[in-house]
């Protein structure tokens, strides 16, 4: 449920403040990420525009409250000024202009080594070992496609894992994969022809691509590259409590309940169609109700 109105006390202690509405006042908490990035202009008599869950209630100090859900506008309102702090809907509209702004796009998936079924503590070095790519223009139109397994340095075997993971066998992974330097030259080549924004889901590709130009001694590539994380921006809109899964994701927006094969460049291709609902979802409105169910808060 959606409300506005005054706020009337803030409970930091317990992360709650009362709101005035009409001639009673209602209680409401928050969580501590919502706390984080609010607290800041939660002050008695300030305007603030929320949505509950009315199935959340929750006895919190002394007082009994409904958990906050969304917090749409927070804004102060005086006789000679008008200040507003914060305003979901434009930052909404900034976001969708800055996703739907970013020229050439590359949807970046990479599959890794991995260490056995029976491996226990550190030390293991995680290696790219295939990579699927697609590249959009600046209307999302695919233009380009790449797909290749790499032959790593570091574990020259593939674990049985990696094998059941990826479904290759080691002998076919060998006849398939090129070397690492045919990649790095291959993927420079498509950064120089593109300039592109890279959308990758999660930190990891990232990470592990990076340590990748230190393991084969060639220059890197990083001051060439700017990484969106799709997963983290699709955490924030949402104010999901924890990371959400792609395909999870793909199965929400498209109603597809297809299960993951773990293929680079399907993946790339499933990353560049969320991207794509999530940015129509920002001003569309459509699944944040389908979202919170499947992945809750």
């Amino acid at each position: 449920m959606k409300i506005r109105g005054l706020i009337h006390m803030i409970e930091l202690d317990h992360k709650v403040i009362g709101i005035k509405l009409y001639k009673s006042i209602k209680f409401f908490y928050f969580q501590n990420s919502q706390m984080n990035t609010f607290k800041r202009y939660l002050y008695q008599d300030n305007w603030i525009e929320l949505e509950y869950d009315e199935s959340y209630i929750s006895r919190k100090g002394q007082y009994l409250a409904y958990r906050v859900s969304y917090v749409y506008k927070l804004e102060a309102i005086g006789k000679y000024d008008h200040i507003v702090y914060y305003d979901k809907n434009i930052l909404n509209k900034s976001l969708h202009k800055f996703l739907n702004n970013l020229g050439n796009t590359m949807f970046l998936d990479l599959e890794m080594t991995m260490p056995s079924y029976t491996f226990k503590g550190k030390g293991f070095r995680t290696e790219v070992i295939q990579a699927g790519i697609e590249i959009c223009d600046d209307k999302f139109e695919v233009i380009n496609k790449y797909s290749n397994y790499i032959e790593p340095k570091i574990n020259k075997e593939l674990s049985k894992r990696a094998e059941d993971f990826l479904g290759i066998s080691q002998d076919e992974f060998y006849k398939k994969c090129i070397k690492y330097k045919s990649f790095y030259n291959d993927f420079n080549e498509l950064l120089f022809k593109y300039n592109p924004a890279i959308v990758v889901f999660g930190k990891n590709d990232q990470l592990v691509l990076n340590d990748s130009y230190d393991i084969n001694n060639v220059p890197s590539l990083k001051n060439k590259t700017r990484y969106i994380n799709l997963c983290q921006l699709i955490k924030n809109y949402y104010e999901l409590k924890n990371d959400p899964g792609l395909f999870k994701l793909f199965g929400v927006y498209y109603n597809n309940s297809e299960s993951q094969i773990h293929d680079a460049l399907g993946d790339s291709e499933v990353t560049r169609l969320v991207f794509i609902a999530f940015k129509n979802d920002i001003l569309e409105n459509k699944y944040k109700e389908r979202i919170l169910e499947t992945f809750g808060r």
